[in-house]
């Protein structure tokens, strides 16, 4: 069954000169299969992360449908695309994006505040303490790693019990024995999931059986 459905997505930015627009995306059909794991290929500024910001309904695309869970989320008001994201979707962002002022429970709380579930302090706990992070519930992010920050970044992806998961180049800032450890934790908290990964490293891609190129997919990228 297919979980992520994207038919005929077009996105393209202004063109800085003004004159027109930039393509980013052309993409005829990609489908994402419930509970696989896949890696998707591509250089920097190749797209990547425009197509998982509109998988995730961040932003919308020129054209086309993006069918999650059965619903085209291309179709939903900006509140109601926040409100599905946070109920079936949970996002790994290269960056953290995690506030400053709050320690690494309160920021996997805040990750809950906006889905239709009840705010599990409980759960938070559980998941800081599952990617290894039980005794830095109570330190910000200025008193974590940077490895240990992405793993409070994981935690907080998984604070609603998602269906999907989005990882946007997870491994980026991390050296390479924390890269490693931090990849198979998420291939393990993401078990039973659909996940879809975007790197360029290879040593990450090799680790997922399937494995897409944005290139191939990206028919605006051929011309």
């Amino acid at each position: 069954m297919s979980v992520v459905d994207i038919k005929s997505l077009i996105k393209a930015y202004p063109d800085p000169s003004g004159a027109g627009s930039v393509p980013v995306l052309d993409i005829e059909s990609l489908k994402l299969e419930a509970g696989k794991h896949t890696a998707l290929r591509g250089t920097s500024g190749s797209g990547k992360t425009t197509l998982l910001h509109c998988i995730s309904g961040m932003i919308l695309p020129e054209s086309g449908s993006i069918t999650l869970l059965d619903t085209d989320i291309t179709t939903l008001s900006e509140a109601a695309r926040d409100r599905f994201r946070a109920n079936h979707i949970g996002y790994i962002f290269q960056s953290f994006n995690l506030l400053d002022g709050f320690t690494a429970l309160e920021n996997v709380k805040l990750g809950m505040q906006f889905a239709d579930k009840k705010l599990d302090t409980s759960r938070a706990a559980e998941l800081l303490e599952k990617v290894g992070l039980k005794d830095r519930l109570h330190n910000k992010p200025s008193q974590l790693s940077v490895g240990q920050q992405q793993r409070v970044c994981i935690a907080r992806a998984l604070a609603n019990d998602p269906e999907i998961i989005l990882a946007d180049e997870p491994t980026g800032s991390l050296d390479p024995k924390t890269s490693a450890e931090v990849l198979e934790l998420i291939k393990e908290v993401a078990d039973g999931k659909t996940l879809m990964l975007v790197s360029h490293e290879e040593q990450v891609l090799s680790q997922f059986e399937v494995q897409l190129d944005l290139e191939t997919l990206n028919r605006a990228m051929a011309l």
